[in-house]
């Protein structure tokens, strides 16, 4: 009995380590013992969610740029190597130097620095995949540090002295550490218990836990004080239950209607019920096989490896499509209108659009392909009646 009990403490102890106690140490540190997963790494999104801006990190040449929304104009220019963002708006006119560019996948975000050491979201953006300028809401209310940053960069640590706002951070973007919490402990500890002094989320005996690493980031909602949109000061192998409310914002089906919101989706899913974990559909040290979303498998090869499905009925129907284009329809938003998955891994079907009445207020993974004239909700609803008759899910 003693025996076991200890086991359990061991166990229990190696996903809830005190990381606050040690310091960061970089993903470069990792790399002297982990050179395949560092470099697999490095092929992923996570180490570039935000950068300095340079002209390799810029999608767009920045010279003499003029644009016009409404009565705003602006003029992107460039003074030696720096980048600024020129903004005239009720006849003031005030430039800001573009310090960081966050994202640049699906849209990329301009970030200047204050005198008090501020971080704002200019409120300018790229649109990568539509290829066009559009205009966000955060400027100039939206404090970056508060309300982001603590999941773009590593080792984030805030400090208000008097007006000015001191920043710190391991390094920018998502590395090692993130995921595994702290590492200085893990370098210094002899071979015997490196194993104990770092977390592996995959070897979390508990599984909403094991998934909150994904979750601290890849969610919607704020610190109990309203102040902070990410669980500020959580650890991998911790909890935030208590310290970070979810908020997601939805469609009346539930759907996700912003971005960021796979936990909160998750949470709600068949997969979560029986255990299926992030990790176990995306690579996450690597870029995976098939596409920017690092799957481990392309399209519907990912899903069959779990689902064995017939092709009749509705299914038969779809033999040509892949099964997340109607289980994980594209309803949210991230840079376009409806391009990002739900992980609630449902259909959403036209009856929940005709029973809101719009499309655009309530999508369906129908419309979401089947958008033409011929094709309204209540014709392809009495189609899946049909369709569905005699099938089993």
């Amino acid at each position: 009995m003693f025996r076991g009990l200890l086991i359990t403490v061991i166990i229990l102890g190696l996903w809830s380590l005190p990381a606050g106690a040690n310091s960061y140490v970089g993903s470069r540190a990792c790399k002297r013992c982990h050179p395949q997963i560092y470099r697999g790494w490095r092929s992923t999104l996570h180490p570039y969610m935000l950068k300095e801006a340079t002209d390799e990190t810029l999608i767009l040449p920045w010279n003499n740029v003029v644009l016009r929304f409404g009565r705003r104009k602006f003029r992107l220019f460039r003074r030696g190597r720096e980048f600024w963002m020129e903004i005239t708006h009720n006849g003031k006119t005030e430039a800001y130097r573009v310090k960081y560019i966050l994202g640049g996948t699906w849209k990329e975000l301009f970030i200047t620095e204050l005198p008090n050491g501020e971080l704002r979201i200019l409120p300018l953006s790229w649109v990568v995949e539509g290829e066009k300028w559009d205009l966000n809401d955060y400027w100039p209310s939206t404090l970056y540090q508060e309300k982001c940053m603590g999941c773009h960069v590593t080792g984030l640590r805030l400090e208000r002295r008097g007006k000015r706002l001191v920043t710190r951070f391991r390094e920018l973007g998502v590395g090692c550490e993130a995921c595994h919490g702290p590492g200085e402990k893990h370098i210094e500890a002899p071979a015997e218990k490196k194993f104990e002094t770092i977390v592996n989320p995959a070897r979390i005996p508990n599984y909403r836990i094991a998934a909150m690493v994904c979750g601290a980031c890849h969610s919607r909602g704020e610190t109990p004080d309203g102040r902070y949109r990410y669980p500020r000061g959580y650890l991998p192998g911790k909890s935030f239950e208590f310290t970070f409310i979810l908020k997601p914002i939805l469609y009346p089906d539930g759907s996700p209607k912003a971005n960021y919101e796979q936990y909160n989706d998750w949470l709600k899913s068949n997969h979560s019920r029986a255990g299926v974990m992030c990790w176990d559909c995306h690579e996450v040290h690597s870029k995976g096989r098939a596409n920017r979303f690092q799957t481990k498998l392309p399209g519907s090869l990912l899903c069959r490896k779990c689902h064995q499905v017939k092709n009749k009925g509705v299914h038969g129907i779809h033999s040509v499509n892949i099964c997340v284009g109607c289980h994980m329809p594209l309803v949210a938003r991230r840079g376009l209108v409806r391009d990002i998955h739900s992980h609630q891994f449902r259909v959403v079907f036209p009856s929940w659009t005709l029973k809101i009445g719009s499309f655009e207020k309530q999508p369906n993974s129908c419309n979401a392909c089947h958008f033409h004239r011929k094709d309204p909700p209540e014709r392809l609803e009495k189609i899946l009646e049909y369709s569905l008759e005699g099938l089993n899910f």
